[in-house]
């Protein structure tokens, strides 16, 4: 994860998608924010739901991680209140990681050959 500074002085995280999942404290240790703060961004944003293992541990995506990046953005950056960023991000369709793109992509080929397909017959 990288932090930038955009043409108008505003900082931005990105993220390299490449299907690796994150503990809670790399997580934290990457965003620069504190593990508790993760935690109540799970209540405060419903949309923020990383994997959890069997142990009960969270398992963060890079989806997750460019979510929690958005939040951390607008939050203080932007120097907007948790509502206001929960009803922005509410508006926008979520982050996708990595293997669930190549999925839905993998689909979208198979649907569209089979009615190429069915075309020639």
């Amino acid at each position: 994860m990288a932090s930038d500074r955009g043409g108008d002085g505003s900082r931005s995280h990105r993220v390299a998608l490449s299907g690796r999942k994150y503990k809670i404290g790399e997580a934290s240790a990457l965003l620069g924010i504190p593990v508790t703060t993760l935690r109540s961004w799970e209540k405060a944003f419903p949309m923020l739901a990383p994997a959890k293992t069997r142990g009960g541990h969270r398992e963060y995506s890079e989806g997750d991680l460019a979510f929690l990046a958005r939040i951390l953005d607008l939050l203080k950056h932007e120097g907007r209140t948790v509502p206001s960023v929960r009803n922005i991000l509410e508006k926008r369709p979520p982050l996708l990681d990595a293997p669930t793109v190549e999925g839905l992509l993998l689909d979208v080929r198979k649907g569209l050959s089979l009615l190429s397909s069915e075309g020639e017959g």
